[in-house]
């Protein structure tokens, strides 16, 4: 009697649409978009430069999935931060492209800084060049991705960074030029038909 109520009270519970676990994806943006580590973290931040071709941008070789999965990375803005800086509008736009190039979204992150900014985290950097000296992400936005079944390539390209202080905007869409970061790549399989448990 008893289990049978149990499994009354089981078909009832809804079904949950689920995340499955983090997955294994190959990385193979070229190592000198590496800006550096995250000293906190630990996370390694990618520069993204503005380009049309899939193979320049930050390339992520995803697994073949079932049901598909759901990428995402945090986005940032890329800025030299010198002790001068004036206090703008910073809008930076980036596009996920396939590996054949075609979009699968364009995503941007706009924010109001100043000479006082500070990123969440201190960079161990790559370079040591003095030209490198003070640049740093800022700011962070999580962009999600939902893909389709089977094997699949993204790659992250920037589009444009548009920096406004008061009615003067200066835009930068110069192929080749670093104009965002990015980090915290993940991708995880979807899963479904996990039922939610009954206590």
């Amino acid at each position: 009697m008893i289990g049978m109520l149990l499994s009354l009270v089981m078909a009832m519970v809804p079904f949950a649409q689920t995340q499955g676990a983090a997955l294994p994806f190959e990385i193979r943006a070229n190592t000198n978009l590496i800006l550096g580590k995250g000293e906190k973290s630990g996370e390694t931040y990618y520069d993204t430069v503005i380009t049309k071709e899939a193979s320049k941008g930050v390339l992520v070789k995803l697994p073949y999935t079932q049901k598909g999965g759901r990428f995402t990375f945090d986005l940032h803005h890329r800025v030299v931060l010198t002790p001068n800086f004036m206090e703008g509008e910073i809008t930076t736009i980036i596009e996920v492209v396939t590996g054949s190039g075609t979009s699968v979204g364009v995503y941007n992150l706009i924010d109001k800084i100043g000479p006082a900014s500070q990123f969440d985290e201190t960079i161990a950097k790559v370079s040591t060049a003095e030209v490198d000296r003070y640049v740093t992400p800022l700011s962070r936005k999580t962009i999600t991705i939902n893909t389709l079944p089977g094997p699949q390539t993204l790659s992250i390209v920037g589009k444009t960074t548009i920096l406004t202080r008061g009615s003067a905007s200066n835009r930068v869409d110069t192929p080749g030029v670093r104009m965002a970061t990015i980090s915290r790549i993940k991708f995880t399989e979807a899963t479904t038909g996990t039922r939610l448990s009954v206590d």
